[in-house]
């Protein structure tokens, strides 16, 4: 397979670009960067094109590509500065206000959303406690639907340390649901 051929490529693009900025947007948790990510992992495809094993699957090829390149991210994300809501920012009539006086308030939820809101707030909290490469074998296996088999295959890993990381995320997970007091009914 030539991935420098454009009709190829394209037909690449079309076929894993969906897949691929769902899990950046699994892993880093934000839209623009998530769709940065797919991005850069097809444009790094593309430069990269001979060091692809003919005969290896493209998407698992991809897949790699891109939770490398989103933990990256969250690597550089967290040697960066946070903003302080206390921090003074200019308003438009020049006058200076506290950043959290800028941010639109919170939306009232009715209970049962804000209950569902809350459960997703916890796991994916949950999720970013894991080490990176459980939280790859979490996502790919539970949102991709991939096998054992494609999982090792895209992060490096046997069939066997694919299965050993998910059953450590699944039991971390359990517990940190557990030690919070959300139990099986209210997470589905």
């Amino acid at each position: 397979m030539d991935l420098r051929d454009p009709d190829t490529f394209r037909a690449v693009f079309e076929n894993n670009s969906r897949k691929l900025f769902n899990l950046a947007l699994r892993l880093v948790g934000d839209r623009g960067r998530a769709e940065e990510i797919m991005q850069e992992t097809m444009l790094r495809a593309y430069d990269r094109a001979e060091t692809f094993r003919e005969g290896a699957r493209v998407s698992t090829w991809l897949y790699r590509i891109c939770a490398n390149l989103s933990y990256d991210y969250l690597r550089a994300k967290k040697y960066r500065d946070a903003v302080s809501l206390d921090m003074r920012v200019g308003g438009e009539d020049g006058d200076l206000a506290q950043l959290s006086d800028r941010l639109p308030a919170p939306v009232d939820l009715p209970p049962v959303e804000a209950g569902r809101e809350e459960v997703r707030a916890v796991i994916r909290e949950l999720m970013d406690e894991l080490p990176e490469r459980e939280r790859t074998v979490l996502i790919l296996r539970h949102y991709e639907g991939m096998t054992f088999d494609r999982i090792g295959e895209a992060m490096g890993l046997t069939s066997r340390t694919v299965q050993n990381c998910l059953r450590r995320a699944r039991t971390k997970m359990f517990h940190g649901l557990r030690r919070r007091g959300i139990t099986a009914a209210e997470s589905s």
